[in-house]
């Protein structure tokens, strides 16, 4: 605004005239929301013509005197510029997005924290024709409180931390977290992209968690020994949401029930040494089939827990990508089958495929993409299924880029030892595999769940609170009625992981010879 504008009028007439040229004010409400919306009476002008904006501060008079040349004061008050596009019969819809902590301010704008309450008028600026100044009509001085941030957790394990792809430094060592995680990569996304939306996350992801270390137990070094890596998954997100003093939390991103079958463990003995045990020892199947078996009390007992804990608005779970296709069959393609044992690439110094990758022969990758990939898989889809999850399939997107395919998206041991020092990322994700499995699938479902979380929220704070404390105080009395039941299962899946500790990550290979190598 530069120079002659309408002061509010005290005639209803005059006023309701006013009021008249913006309809359909819609201002920020639900969580991390700083768009505002208006349709704009354009009488007669086009959408180049108009200057539509939003005028604001925490000073009610401040925002009214932005309206007269004598009264105003600049310092007191604050202007965000509209987009508009063209509407119906004459108007056209006006958008402004209030600056944040991550969309920098204009010249005239400001940020303001959570919670500040903002007086705010719309206004339509013009420059008549013939004359030499510009003509402003306001809407009434009204008030609406900045919302909170919208607040996302994301949980999970080895798969969802970034086990596999370091990049220059953990984001948290002992948990092996990375900033290539998919999880991160599809955040960060949207921090950049939504610039309608704050948004404020916290992630708790850790290499080796299992399911019972979201809710129950406190994730050990190893289980069975002392020292932890960090507390309970849902317990450090409920810290965050009280510290930074947020009612609820709005996105829940995870994955999780692969270390709890063995299908995800990595840590000391790896996924290849339990690969190669689990067929031929009756024992370690049979332990392995009742934790899949177990996996859907194991889902349940984990959203009881959260619900006892805070409101959550929607949870995103996603499952696990299959590593084990991309054989090389020439001319740099790979196929889509299961990986094979290869004595010719095992001997090539050349090759990622090495001895180790090589231990295992094909009934191996057969048995265990059979009798645990895809069960895990189904008993994650049934989960969510089940408890109304938002489900992103992610199994089939690394078609072809498995381990056996040295260009792929996962680590051999080898390729593990050189990138982070360890054999840990063997068989997850490199920075490549995260990006292109999980970045875009979990951004797109993180997009669609925001939304129906804005579309769903209840602008009445008493009954948001009653309904809150009613669901958390059923979900403690189910939580702690099934507390004998979480006891055995904690027993159960620390005797489990201790078996697969036990294992050995090497096994007598007999040696090369040229007959073997013809095979």
């Amino acid at each position: 605004m530069k120079k002659t504008n309408v002061l509010i009028a005290s005639s209803l007439l005059f006023s309701n005239a006013l009021l008249a040229q913006f309809s359909a004010i819609k201002m920020p409400m639900a969580p991390g929301v700083r768009k505002a919306t208006a349709t704009v009476n354009l009488n007669g002008l086009s959408t180049t013509q108009a200057k539509v904006s939003v005028v604001y501060g925490t000073d009610s008079m401040a925002v009214v005197n932005a309206f007269n040349m004598q009264r105003r004061d600049p310092s007191k008050y604050f202007e965000s510029p509209a987009t508009l596009t063209a509407g119906a019969n004459g108007t056209a819809n006006a958008t402004v997005i209030f600056p944040h902590k991550d969309k920098a301010a204009g010249r005239r704008e400001r940020v303001f924290n959570p919670g500040t309450k903002l007086f705010y008028a719309w206004a339509r600026t013009n420059t008549p024709a013939g004359a030499s100044s510009e003509l402003t009509l306001n809407s009434p001085v009204r008030s609406f409180t900045m919302p909170r941030p919208l607040t996302i957790a994301y949980l999970g394990d080895s798969y969802a931390s970034g086990e596999g792809a370091k990049g220059q430094a953990w984001l948290n060592e002992a948990c092996h977290r990375s900033a290539n995680s998919g999880g991160e990569l599809a955040i960060r996304k949207l921090k950049r992209e939504r610039t309608d939306i704050e948004i404020d996350y916290i992630n708790t992801t850790c290499s080796g968690a299992r399911l019972i270390d979201f809710y129950a137990v406190a994730q050990p070094i190893e289980p069975g020994k002392p020292g932890t890596k960090q507390g309970l998954q849902v317990d450090l997100v409920d810290a965050w949401l009280n510290r930074n003093g947020y009612d609820a939390l709005d996105i829940l991103l995870a994955d999780g029930g692969g270390n709890d079958v063995g299908f995800a463990n990595v840590v000391t003995a790896g996924l290849l040494s339990f690969f190669q045990n689990v067929r031929d020892d009756q024992t370690l199947m049979t332990t392995a089939r009742n934790a899949l078996n177990k996996l859907p009390d194991n889902f349940s007992l984990f959203k009881l827990y959260l619900e006892s804990k805070m409101e959550v608005g929607r949870v995103i779970w996603f499952n696990y990508p299959n590593p084990m296709t991309g054989n090389p069959i020439g001319n740099g393609r790979h196929d889509a089958n299961l990986c094979k044992q290869d004595h010719i690439r095992a001997g090539n110094p050349l090759d990622c495929w090495g001895v180790l990758e090589n231990q295992m022969d094909n009934t191996d990758w057969q048995f265990v993409h059979d009798n645990i990939f895809l069960v895990l898989n189904q008993k994650v889809r049934e989960a969510a299924t089940t408890h109304g999850w938002d489900l992103v399939d992610v199994s089939s997107r690394a078609l072809r880029n498995g381990i056996c395919n040295c260009e792929g998206y996962f680590n051999t041991v080898g390729q593990s030892l050189a990138s982070q020092g360890d054999q840990n990322g063997t068989m997850h994700p490199n920075a490549t595999g995260f990006r292109e499995i999980y970045r875009d699938p979990l951004y797109t479902q993180l997009n669609t769940s925001i939304d129906r979380v804005q579309k769903d929220y209840i602008a009445d704070a008493k009954a948001r609170a009653i309904e809150a404390a009613k669901q958390k105080a059923r979900a403690q009395m189910a939580f702690k009625a099934r507390m004998n039941q979480l006891t055995q299962m904690v027993s159960e899946q620390n005797q489990f992981s201790s078996q697969i500790k036990k294992l050995q990550l090497l096994k007598p290979q007999p040696a090369l010879t040229p007959k073997s190598l013809k095979q």
